[in-house]
């Protein structure tokens, strides 16, 4: 009998296999999502202790404001349950790159076996004090590399030198630290307040010779699961932290005695060195004051030796210059007498030359008259000659013709021809022919004309040669004067350059001792100035030390105890930002995991339902042949144990593999987790598969022995058919009458299966109440942030104040803050932590007190349901999440926790606020219940222009005053924020994206169910002669009334869950918008109506397989 149970067990699993497969889906996407995203915050928690644990996390972190010594530290690691204590050094420094100003926190490396170790990512550790391990993200961002250099400047008075021997470092490796996990950290006092990155150096390039904090350990396994056991680890560690506390109460009188101590002893020792210096400097002006004194006797001396001198030199040189002078005058009178003569020489000699030149021209007049005489008379006798021989040649026989011809021929050629006038006449003279040649030419005449104007010109030459003579006879004295007037001057220059000699000599020698006395007039004058600034720098220094040492004992004076400072685990941002976010995801993955199985398993139950009703006729044939009520329910136990087993190892595994490293995934932008830890958490594993298998089993039993109370012959008949009722639709006639034949049957259908049209309505109505949700957990997230930084969060920058200032220092520092251009208005607060206690434990909240009451709405906008409140002087105001956590209403009063000080105080209003916890209080009201005066110590401030340009330089401007610490900016703030608001969107896309693949697998299976039921009727229609896409239509169309109203229901189902689970979601210290847009409900709407079009289009084909003999079977 087991054989044939077995076997008709396996053969419904083959002819149901797309049910069975089915159930195994929506199992297997039910228990994947319900124990992948509650693994996912334990997961979380285990990779960050792993790491944490690894690299050795402190529980505390000690800090004191006067330095932490080796003895606290000795002091510390005697305390019971602590395992080590370790001295460390930190600051904050400034990086110039690219015109921009980069915080850095510089830390101290920390040694092998200590605290917080570092992991090398790239390179190596810093070996000198010339070397720097700088974080990951700082070169990624800045665009450096290993083997750049920095240089850390402090960026406002103070130089980092005097913290830091060597300030110029080479990058030699990347890390990551435990202590820095988040792209979020703590404000700076340096820069634009915004740190960016970390630096590790050796410790042995502080100067300080105490530690800035001290790390403890605890000894306590509770620490390697400080965040999956956080409620453990606190009970654990909050008696240690009392202790030190404690003890921190006895270091601080030690400490405060010893600072006390030793300053008293520098400055003992400051005023003897103060003393002996003083005492030497009066010896050492003393003496120079004695050889200054000397030095201006020899100096005296000098210059009555100098005057002596200088009157006998200007005398000798006086007279020397007269005798030269005289000398000159002379030489100067007898060349104006030889100038004098030597213009009339120079007068003759012109007069001379006018002679010699008009005797000249007359010679020349006189030979030209001879030349031209000669010539004429030269010319007369060729024609007397030509005439001559023209009678004779007429006349050869007439012998007078004849002499005639040869006389003057041989008078012409002999005496005449080619010769001059003087040779002429001496030829016609000797030959006797000057008469006969006179008939002709007068040459008797001529003679003499010429005669007389040549001794005339001789007798000028006589006369010019006497004068001649004289000129150089007086030239000649005129000469010998010259020479004479030279060798005179010659003498003078010599007498006066042998005076220039030695009056250069002597004004050379007067000049070098003037020199010298003035030398030595400017050494003792420069000797003196220097001796008088001596003195003056001494008495001056002298005075400064003694003003400093006045200083440094009003120093001593107000110097207060030290603050001691036990800070654990907690206040590490990145550590809280990180335990935050996985309690936020837990938060999360309590409701809306639990909501999506309970659909799923919803949904398997219905299938298992379906499927024993449909097999009635197969249970009563198992009746009849007579086989026991356990091995029938066994059979459908078995079919539903398997399906729900498979469906939920696939689950489980995929699960496991999927959400877990998926969400912690989108957090890896924000966090430094280099382990994913997802170990198979057996706890959800059994969880989620019992739950799935105790409904799925549950159901099946309880539907097979639902039927099992039928007698055989009943159970294998098909059950009897729901007898037709008049529905609502029917009674509205006119509207009844209009709807066609095939409209009526889906009317009637839709509400004669009741228990199908609830179970199919409340499946996709629970789905699209799913994506709603995801929706909505996005909205409220979103929602909250934007409106907490644009609508609540009014101011731009904040900033804190180094010690609290009074109404005094107030004015003076705020002259200082508004000198800056790009600040508009600022308002002074006085904000402090405190507690208020509640029913289990308390809250911790920030007191703001502003400066003026009703400004304050001008930097935080103090709003609840749309409507302004104003801050009174009978009342505080506080935030809506600490009056719902304290369970307190307008009206009531509560107990705040301030400065280890109780006050009581009455909540006039409740404001609307979604980050952290404040009250609000007017100054009045504060000095009414706190019993004293506010001080200052930090203010807001409304800027002109926010862009980043603009902040960096209104930040630089605030940090160089003296008294402002840190200073941050609402964008930067937002920023950080949106950084973890986007990590929380992907979270929410994940449950958006599974919530709608649970949509499509629910809308499949109930369809599937739908079809299935219902084939002998769709094989009659089909019979009747329906075509595929008609038979079709028949069932889509009931599928879309019945998801349109689905939807619809889901709507307000939506709604309401999406209350539930942003309320869950919330942490503490966060509240979320509980409204939600209208448009996501649309798009959840419309998601669902897709799928259950796409599900229609995928069952099309299961039409063409409905055999239409089923409709002729007989159930009899």
């Amino acid at each position: 009998m087991k054989k044939t149970v077995l076997k008709n067990l396996f053969r419904d699993i083959k002819k149901t296999f797309s049910r069975f497969l089915s159930i195994v889906i929506i199992i297997t996407v039910g228990v994947s999502f319900y124990a992948g995203v509650r693994a996912t915050s334990p997961d979380m928690k285990k990779s960050g202790d792993y790491y944490f644990y690894k690299n050795n996390l402190m529980d505390f972190k000690v800090i004191s404001t006067l330095g932490i010594t080796k003895d606290d530290i000795a002091e510390i690691e005697k305390l019971n349950g602590v395992t080590k204590a370790d001295g460390s050094y930190s600051m904050d420094g400034v990086v110039e790159k690219d015109n921009r100003s980069i915080v850095l926190n510089v830390n101290s490396l920390p040694k092998e076996d200590s605290m917080n170790k570092i992991n090398i990512l790239k390179g190596r550790t810093a070996k000198n004090d010339r070397e720097a391990v700088v974080e990951e993200k700082f070169l990624e961002k800045y665009k450096s590399k290993i083997g750049d250099k920095i240089v850390l400047q402090s960026d406002n008075d103070s130089d980092i030198k005097d913290k830091l021997k060597n300030n110029e470092f080479q990058i030699v490796g990347t890390a990551e630290s435990p202590l820095y996990i988040s792209a979020q950290r703590q404000l700076s006092s340096v820069g634009d307040g915004d740190v960016n990155g970390f630096v590790y150096i050796i410790p042995e390039d502080f100067k300080s010779d105490v530690y800035t904090e001290m790390y403890v350990r605890c000894n306590s396994e509770e620490s390697k699961a400080s965040l999956l056991s956080n409620d453990k680890y606190k009970n654990v560690t909050s008696g240690i932290e009392k202790e030190l506390e404690g003890i921190g109460i006895k270091r601080n009188e030690i400490r405060y005695a010893q600072v006390l101590r030793d300053a008293n002893d520098k400055i003992q020792a400051a005023e003897d060195k103060l003393g002996n210096s003083r005492r030497e400097a009066e010896d050492k002006i003393a003496e120079g004051h004695r050889q200054l004194d000397d030095a201006k006797v020899k100096l005296e001396q000098g210059k009555s030796e100098f005057q002596e001198n200088q009157i006998s030199f200007d005398k000798k040189i006086s007279y020397g210059e007269k005798q030269i002078s005289q000398g000159k005058s002379q030489i100067e009178a007898a060349e104006n007498e030889i100038n004098s003569n030597t213009v009339d020489i120079q007068n003759g000699r012109l007069q001379l030359a006018k002679a010699k030149n008009q005797l000249t021209e007359a010679e020349n007049k006189l030979n030209a008259g001879k030349q031209q005489a000669a010539a004429s008379i030269s010319e007369g006798m060729e024609v007397k000659v030509a005439e001559a021989k023209k009678y004779m040649d007429s006349l050869p026989i007439n012998p007078v013709y004849i002499a005639q011809y040869n006389s003057l021929n041989e008078i012409y050629e002999k005496d005449i021809k080619g010769k001059d006038f003087d040779n002429m006449y001496d030829a016609l003279n000797n030959d006797g022919a000057v008469k006969q040649l006179n008939e002709y030419f007068d040459i008797k005449s001529l003679k003499i004309t010429f005669d007389k104007a040549y001794l005339d010109i001789s007798s000028g030459r006589k006369q010019i040669t006497a004068k001649n003579k004289l000129l150089q006879d007086g030239e000649a004295r005129l000469a010998a004067g010259r020479a004479e007037i030279e060798e005179n001057k010659k003498k003078i220059a010599d007498s006066e350059r042998e005076l220039n000699k030695e009056k250069k000599e002597g004004i050379i020698k007067l000049n070098d001792a003037n020199a010298q006395l003035v030398e030595g007039q400017k050494i003792i004058d420069e000797n003196t100035q220097r001796l008088n600034s001596e003195e003056s720098k001494t008495n001056s220094q002298i005075n400064s030390g003694e003003a400093q040492l006045q200083r440094n004992r009003d120093k001593i004076k107000n110097i207060k105890k030290p603050e001691w400072y036990v800070l654990g685990r907690t206040l590490n941002v990145g550590y809280e930002n990180y335990r935050q976010d996985s309690h936020r995801i837990d938060n999360i993955g309590k409701a809306f995991p639990l909501i999506f199985f309970l659909v799923a398993a919803l949904v398997s139950l219905t299938t298992m339902a379906r499927m024993v009703q449909e097999n009635r006729i197969e249970i009563g044939t198992f009746k009849a042949l007579g086989y026991s009520r356990l091995a029938i329910v066994s059979h459908y136990l078995i079919y539903s144990l398997l399906a729900s087993v498979i469906g939920s190892v696939i689950g489980i595994s995929f699960g496991f593999r999927l959400f877990p490293p998926l969400i912690m995934n989108a957090y890896s932008s924000l966090y430094t987790i280099p382990y994913a830890l997802i170990p198979f958490n057996t706890k959800l594993a059994v969880e989620s598969s019992l739950i799935a298998v105790l409904f799925t089993s549950l159901a099946a039993i309880a539907a097979t022995l639902s039927e099992l109370r039928e007698v055989p012959a009943s159970l294998m008949r098909p059950k009897p058919p729901k007898s037709g009722k008049v529905i609502l639709l029917e009674k509205i006639t006119f509207l009844w009458k209009r709807l066609s034949f095939t409209r009526k049957v889906t009317a009637r259908n839709i509400f004669r299966y009741k228990q199908r049209f609830f179970m199919t309505v409340i499946g996709i109505a629970a789905c699209t109440g799913l994506m709603i949700t995801g929706f909505g957990l996005k909205e409220g997230i979103t929602g909250a942030m934007n409106k907490q930084f644009s609508e609540i969060y009014k101011y731009n920058m904040q900033a804190s104040f180094i010690k609290s200032i009074d109404s005094g220092e107030k004015n003076n520092i705020k002259n200082k803050i508004i000198k800056d251009n790009n600040m508009k208005s600022i308002l002074f607060t006085y904000s402090k932590n405190a507690s208020v206690n509640k029913k289990s434990g308390s809250e911790d909240v920030y007191i703001i007190v502003p400066e003026n009451k009703g400004n304050l709405n001008k930097y935080i906008n103090l709003t609840m349901k749309n409507n302004s409140l104003k801050l009174e002087d009978n009342g505080v105001i506080i935030t809506e999440k600490l009056s719902k956590l304290i369970n307190k209403k307008i009206g009531d009063s509560f107990q705040i926790t301030i400065n280890s000080k109780v006050i009581n105080a009455k909540i006039s209003a409740i404001t609307e606020q979604y980050v952290q916890h404040y009250i609000y209080i007017s100054s009045d009201y504060y000095k009414k219940i706190a019993g004293e005066d506010i001080q200052f110590n930090s203010f807001y401030g409304l800027l002109k222009d926010t862009s980043n340009s603009a902040q960096n330089n209104t930040s630089k401007i605030l940090t160089d005053i003296d008294g402002i610490g840190s200073v941050s900016f609402k964008n930067n703030l937002q920023v950080n924020f949106n950084k973890g608001i986007n990590s929380i969107n992907s979270v929410v896309l994940v449950l958006i994206v599974s919530a709608g693949i649970l949509a499509f697998v629910v809308i499949y299976n109930l369809t599937n169910i739908n079809i299935n039921e219902r084939k002998r009727e769709l094989a009659t229609i089909k019979v009747l002669g329906f075509y595929n896409n008609e038979l079709a239509f028949y069932i889509y169309r009931e599928n879309i009334i019945l998801t349109i109203i689905g939807s619809l229901v889901g709507i307000i189902y939506g709604i309401l869950i999406n209350r539930l689970i942003i309320s869950t979601a919330e942490t503490n210290v966060m509240m979320f918008l509980k409204t939600i847009n209208p448009i996501y409900l649309l798009y959840s709407a419309m998601l669902t109506i897709l799928f259950s079009f796409v599900v229609n289009l995928v069952m099309y084909r299961r039409f063409d397989r409905i055999d239409m003999i089923e409709s002729l079977k007989n159930a009899e």
